[in-house]
């Protein structure tokens, strides 16, 4: 059965929601907790997919808080982020800073390869909002330097583009959101893209229900570097927001001019922008 793809010790959905319920319709009956543990998790994230955080966090509350129902430490671990993520994003008062230190000990731990990116996202969800900007960005550098999971980095790009949506910074927005739909489609999880898709055409993105494969051959970095020359980044203030050298981002440029088909930075704008263009014999130096 093609329930989940195992990368890393985390689960990635890739199969309709029904199986959870079907695993949980056995395994109430006879008390196994830590299946239903797992199957109300699963249910939980297609509750994250289809934007019904709410109802998330009522799902795995009762899993995840002190109490007789709580499963094993190493399987409602893997819950905490979901839990953190959907009580945000539902706006509910409860307090989830025990959450995030109890998750920071178990990534401290380095059973997972992705745990401190996740920790860092969470951190992001929680932060003041002058300290979120950089948390996004460093959880997506830990992400790249794991280069573990594609769908945990793909949710990072999505809660940062989201969080960018709702301040109007639309074109980084789109630029995070571009990436995210590209990961979800590489690893087959059907419903996050959508999720995806729904985020970037609540940007106004025009390609949002269109083919992207031209920006989704770009790398995460390239994606990066483009949406920051974009936004009218010169190369040394992209090298400096990336630690990068200026002479790799220049390298870095010109194969995205080369990848895109443009050949200006203005063109680069316009397309990353999601607007028609017709491209004029201008000077295209990176």
């Amino acid at each position: 059965m093609r329930c989940w793809h195992w990368s890393s010790h985390w689960w990635t959905p890739t199969a309709p929601e029904h199986h959870g319920e079907a695993a949980l319709a056995v395994a109430r009956p006879h008390g196994l907790l830590q299946v239903s543990t797992m199957a109300e998790w699963a249910r939980a994230r297609a509750d994250l997919g289809h934007g019904r955080a709410e109802q998330a966090a009522i799902r795995l509350g009762p899993l995840l808080r002190p109490g007789p129902r709580r499963g094993h430490f190493g399987l409602w671990m893997l819950a905490v982020p979901c839990l953190v993520e959907a009580t945000v994003l539902a706006g509910l008062d409860d307090d989830v800073t025990d959450m995030v230190d109890l998750y920071a000990g178990w990534a401290a731990l380095g059973a997972d390869a992705q745990a401190t990116a996740q920790l860092t996202r969470l951190r992001a969800l929680t932060a003041r909002d002058e300290d979120c900007d950089a948390l996004y960005q460093q959880a997506l550098a830990e992400h790249e330097a794991a280069a573990e999971s594609q769908f945990e980095h793909a949710r990072t790009l999505l809660a940062y583009g989201m969080w960018l949506r709702r301040r109007r910074r639309l074109l980084e927005a789109r630029l995070q959101l571009r990436a995210a739909l590209v990961g979800f489609e590489h690893c087959g999880a059907l419903l996050w893209e959508k999720r995806a898709r729904s985020e970037l055409r609540a940007t106004g993105d025009s390609a949002a229900s269109d083919d992207v494969s031209a920006l989704g051959r770009l790398t995460a970095q390239q994606q990066r570097v483009a949406g920051l020359v974009s936004s009218g980044a010169t190369n040394r203030e992209v090298a400096t927001r990336l630690s990068l050298s200026p002479r790799t981002v220049d390298h870095h440029l010109r194969n995205i001019f080369s990848q895109l088909g443009v050949r200006s930075r203005v063109e680069l704008a316009l397309l990353m922008n999601g607007e028609q263009t017709e491209r004029s014999g201008g000077s295209g130096k990176a």
